[in-house]
């Protein structure tokens, strides 16, 4: 018997009443639960199998996959599944995590990462659009994929009025180091842009979400980090065109 805290990214129905969990937990990693009879009414287990549920699981191995014997709710992130953008933002947070999250590699910032991310979600004192360039730059960090953001990478010219960001090899030019190198893949940073994507790529966790980016930079910010992500990851993800649909309307 193990005993795990996790969070559930992913539910899939099997049968008339069980359901496969895939579940980002804290020592395992990622981890595929089965689920037996979670779809019938009043079945105890039935909170506990969805998805956005944070929660310590008691687990029995079977050797292909865990399963599900018990489990005693930590946080519940439910609400968010009653707005639809929020919904929306969250499915990406997850989708994006499946892709990234292995079997057997542990890697606890990034369940903070997402945790943290739907508390400020759920609790809607933070711009969807903010959390969104958040998560998306620093799980990317997370995962080995920080940018080399200390400076221009020629020079070592640690801010200027304009720098160029090399979102395919993950670097900073100046100007005058840049020269006439094609744009493709290549975004404008102003001062204020470089410092809001530098404190979200190399900041402590606890100051995070401390971040406030004004209206005027949060479209920009939200389009370069989702950018670096879908360029370093070689991945689009369909919840994040599902999010974009809601948000437009």
């Amino acid at each position: 018997m193990t005993t795990l805290k996790g969070l559930v990214l992913r539910e899939r129905s099997f049968g008339d009443n069980d359901k496969f969990l895939d579940i980002l937990t804290d020592e395992a990693g990622l981890i595929e639960v089965t689920a037996k009879g979670v779809k019938k009414q009043n079945a105890k287990n039935a909170a506990v199998a969805q998805t956005f549920c944070y929660a310590n699981y008691c687990l029995s191995d079977s050797g292909k996959r865990y399963i599900l014997n018990s489990a005693e709710p930590i946080r519940t992130f439910f609400s968010v599944s009653t707005d639809i953008e929020k919904f929306a933002l969250a499915s990406y947070f997850s989708e994006m995590t499946l892709y990234v999250a292995t079997q057997e590699r542990t890697n606890q910032e990034v369940l903070r990462l997402i945790l943290n991310s739907l508390h400020f979600l759920a609790a809607g004192n933070r711009e969807n659009l903010l959390l969104k360039a958040i998560f998306e730059m620093r799980l990317l960090s997370e995962i080995g994929m920080v940018p080399n953001l200390l400076g221009c990478c020629e020079c070592l010219k640690y801010s200027d009025t304009q720098m160029l960001f090399d979102l395919r090899g993950g670097r900073l030019y100046c100007e005058n180091c840049f020269g006439n190198r094609d744009l493709h893949g290549v975004e404008m940073l102003t001062e204020r842009l470089l410092h809001y994507i530098r404190f979200i790529a190399l900041t402590d966790m606890q100051k995070l979400f401390n971040l406030s980016v004004s209206k005027e930079y949060l479209p920009h910010l939200s389009r370069i980090t989702e950018s670096y992500a879908e360029i370093q990851l070689g991945r689009h993800f369909q919840t994040l065109d599902f999010y974009k649909t809601v948000r437009n309307g």
